[in-house]
């Protein structure tokens, strides 16, 4: 019998699970204050908030993961289980990165400024990972294949996008 079948199927869920059940009690036990000091050499006080953030959006990373897993239980694939172990990793990376892009103003979006407003943005962020990716994307067009630059001169011309010296 093929592994994935046998004991693969199991293993996504009891680890989408605890992913999704772990950042739940992550994002409670930081906002109650009660993990002090240094983690790791980190300063967990100066962080605690984006920690929070990546936790929420692992979260939302889990949360899809778990209902994909549900929907397609049957088509499952050795090709799937390195998506299903990598989105909430991924997830909480790129909910930390967004919140970081809001605050400096490069993505606009009217959400007010409470913690509960950015986590909610970070779980989003997790669950809808596949079209915050496609919006990274899109912003990296923009900013790297734009038709100027800071001085308000052409960056580029053709399908070269700027990456070749002019002559």
């Amino acid at each position: 019998m093929d592994p994935l079948h046998r004991f693969g199927k199991q293993f996504i869920f009891i680890y989408l699970l605890i992913w999704f059940v772990g950042s739940l009690w992550m994002m409670a036990l930081l906002g109650s204050g009660s993990v002090q000091g240094k983690l790791l050499g980190v300063d967990v006080n100066l962080y605690h908030e984006y920690v929070s953030f990546g936790f929420a959006g692992a979260l939302g990373g889990a949360l899809y993961g778990l209902r994909m897993f549900h929907e397609h239980y049957h088509d499952l694939t050795t090709q799937w289980v390195y998506w299903y172990l990598m989105r909430p990793i991924l997830c909480f990376g790129s909910a930390i990165i967004t919140i970081v892009l809001f605050e400096s103003g490069i993505l606009l979006l009217q959400v007010g400024d409470s913690m509960a407003a950015r986590i909610s943005v970070a779980f989003l962020t997790g669950y809808g990972y596949g079209k915050f990716m496609e919006k990274i994307r899109a912003l990296t067009n923009t900013f790297f294949n734009g038709n100027a630059n800071a001085n308000g001169s052409s960056s580029g011309s053709g399908n070269n996008g700027g990456d070749q010296p002019k002559p």
